[in-house]
């Protein structure tokens, strides 16, 4: 599963990493501004969205390669890249950014997840959970 979104990592372990490489979690307007590309995007694939174009939930199971266990994420890049030539910032997982929420107690996520359907795959939409949480619907990405 190398070529997979790491998942299962907490806010904390997914700013770990990237300063440990030299890189940090994006902001959550640096998120959107990039997802949004030009302003026109309703979605981080674009102006709309289909299961062409992005892996969420259409009322069945989100699988679009068959995997036979979860968390059925799609590899990074098996979707095109759209706007800044960026993959995958519409669905498949949730991705942390460097954010906080309400005092410290909570981290902002930013572009749905392979879980939702996809009115919650807007480039507007956000979610948050305390730095801790984990889930199989929950990643990150670096900046530099």
């Amino acid at each position: 599963m190398g070529n997979y979104p790491v998942v299962c990592v907490s806010w904390y372990g997914a700013k770990a990493f990237c300063g440990h490489y030299g890189y940090r979690l994006p902001t959550q307007w640096e998120w959107h501004a990039v997802a949004d590309y030009n302003g026109t995007y309703s979605y981080g694939c674009g102006t709309t969205i289909s299961k062409s174009k992005a892996n969420y939930n259409d009322g069945g199971y989100a699988n679009p390669i068959g995997l036979s266990s979860y968390p059925y994420t799609s590899p990074v890049g098996y979707y095109s890249s759209y706007g800044y030539g960026m993959c995958d910032m519409a669905g498949n997982v949730w991705q942390w950014t460097a954010d906080i929420y309400d005092q410290q107690h909570y981290r902002y996520m930013r572009g749905g997840s392979k879980d939702l359907y996809q009115n919650n795959l807007r480039v507007w939409v956000r979610n948050n959970a305390t730095p801790v949480y984990t889930s199989p619907a929950v990643g990150f990405r670096c900046v530099r």
